[in-house]
């Protein structure tokens, strides 16, 4: 074999290498930087990281055939297509793979925000999944957290969801009462009527990361049920254009297996001094449940009493929990 054809073989051997090499510690790299949950979810990062290792012995193996190559030993039966002689084609190729390579090692590691929400809309109905008409946010000034609403809140114009103080809530004074009130119509929601009931009885709904999106979808469910009930949550600010100033949405991203299936699950904030507080702050807010409706879409609403600037979490997302009694019980 020509020493030419012996380089070239070897060459694109060893560049192998290093692409698998790049991509193995890449996820190392993420995995030791707690980076990794930006992207994948907790139960898919075992099968990420047994894929770095695979990767990682690959490429030991394609090192090997490098040198084999470049000491002029067969490293192949011959069967196998013949490498191109073509610097565009292999450009191309190679450069499909050393992109995103670059792109992750060159770029920060953030959680999504405000700008992803813009792009898929924020779903304010978590049994529902109405979603809002998207569009881009604005950017605000930060000022005062940590503040008292006053007592009446600021008229909200006729885009702003109508929050209705005069409904009574539902009232169970007996067991027999409560399986009345969270009656399930169908299998899916027998869950979430006994989440409810569970809810129910406590003072303060705290509306906890493991299981958010089960707490609020129970809420939403059976939210007359809850009519004055105090709550409590976090997340981050999201507001769009036609918000008016006392108004904003606290959201999660909630993700099933990777942060492409991220979708935006959020509350409507009602405070007096809303506008003060800028897109992707995290905050949390205690306040009291109540009715509301947006873009013709029935919601609750949250009339604050309490905002606090929080820092953000270490684990930003939300997954979905398949065993959400457990964690109230």
């Amino acid at each position: 074999m020509p020493m030419s054809q012996v380089r070239l073989i070897s060459f694109h051997y060893f560049f192998r290498t290093l692409i698998l090499l790049g991509f193995s510690s890449y996820i190392v790299v993420l995995a030791k930087s707690d980076a990794l949950q930006f992207y994948i979810a907790p139960r898919m990062m075992i099968f990420v990281k047994v894929a770095a290792v695979v990767l990682y012995i690959i490429a030991c193996f394609q090192g090997y055939m490098a040198l084999r190559a470049y000491w002029g030993k067969p490293v192949t039966c011959e069967c196998e297509q013949p490498v191109s002689r073509s610097a565009w084609r292999n450009t191309a190729a190679y450069g499909l793979l050393i992109l995103p390579l670059l792109i992750g090692f060159l770029l920060p590691d953030t959680a999504l925000s405000s700008a992803m929400v813009a792009a898929k809309g924020m779903n304010l109905s978590a049994a529902k999944t109405s979603i809002t008409k998207p569009s881009i946010p604005s950017g605000e000034n930060p000022s005062g957290q940590g503040e008292t609403a006053a007592p009446a809140s600021t008229p909200a114009p006729a885009i702003a969801p109508s929050v209705s103080n005069s409904e009574t809530p539902a009232v169970a004074e007996t067991d027999a009462d409560l399986q009345k009130l969270f009656h399930a119509d169908n299998e899916w929601d027998e869950d979430f009527a006994k989440i409810g009931m569970i809810l129910y009885k406590k003072d303060t709904i705290v509306v906890k990361p493991e299981i958010y999106m089960e707490i609020l979808s129970s809420i939403d469910l059976f939210k007359q049920n809850f009519i004055g009930k105090k709550i409590e949550l976090s997340g981050f600010v999201y507001r769009e254009d036609n918000m008016p100033s006392n108004q904003f949405v606290v959201g999660r991203f909630a993700v099933s297996c990777c942060s492409a299936d991220a979708t935006p699950y959020g509350v409507m904030i009602d405070f007096p001094t809303a506008q003060t507080y800028p897109k992707d702050m995290w905050v949390k807010v205690t306040g009291t449940i109540q009715n509301g409706s947006y873009n013709d879409n029935d919601i609750f609403v949250i009339k604050a009493t309490n905002i606090e600037k929080i820092a953000a979490p270490s684990s930003p997302y939300i997954y979905p929990n398949f065993e959400p009694l457990k964690e109230l019980n």
